[in-house]
């Protein structure tokens, strides 16, 4: 069977902004990285510049299994969508559907208060997920209801300024909401901290 592909995963013809892109931008807080060119959803309501991704309708390339878009994930992370179809997740009195798996820097309560870049699912598509996804196969996984999926935070590149203007620091870095915001920070992703959780065997 072909494996159906996720909404969030990326494409081989994905490009992220050149470096000539970057700009900087003053403000009352002081100078913070910025785009040359400045569209509506550049940043988020915490003040965070987010990653562009350029896509190729016409010619997407291969699909990226190991790797997510980032404005789908972050679409699919605010508005609560399944990461497959892009349709609401699954909820219940306990809560929705999520699927996470026990990483190095997973804290000791892990699942419960586990921080996760991985959307919700639907129940369709988290049972497709487990019996095709071969990350899971190979990880500690567990099929979990959340009654309190807050958000977190985002995770990204950071850039120092320089005499020379924006170089890249940090990768991956994870940036929390309730800690001051780096201006140098390029998102890419956005999280949720898992709250409530219930391990269950079955969507």
């Amino acid at each position: 069977m072909p494996l159906t592909t996720p909404y969030v995963a990326a494409r081989a013809s994905d490009k992220a902004p050149l470096k000539s892109e970057l700009t900087i931008e003053y403000g009352p807080t002081g100078p913070r990285l910025a785009y040359t060119t400045r569209r509506p959803n550049d940043r988020d309501a915490h003040g965070n510049l987010w990653l562009r991704v350029d896509e190729s309708p016409d010619n997407p390339g291969r699909v990226l299994y190991d790797c997510m878009h980032s404005t789908r994930q972050r679409r699919c992370m605010e508005g609560m969508l399944c990461q497959i179809c892009a349709q609401p997740a699954d909820r219940d009195k306990q809560g929705w559907l999520f699927i996470d798996w026990r990483r190095p820097d997973s804290p000791p309560t892990w699942p419960e208060r586990s921080v996760t870049s991985m959307p919700p699912l639907c129940a369709e598509h988290a049972q497709l997920s487990l019996r095709q996804c071969p990350f899971l196969r190979r990880d500690e996984h567990v099929l979990l209801r959340v009654r309190k999926p807050h958000l977190y935070g985002v995770s990204g590149t950071l850039h120092r300024l320089t005499s020379n203007g924006w170089v890249s620091s940090d990768t991956g870095y994870l940036s929390p909401y309730n800690e001051p915001r780096f201006p140098g920070m390029l998102a890419s992703f956005l999280h949720r901290e898992l709250r409530g959780v219930t391990v269950v065997d079955e969507p």
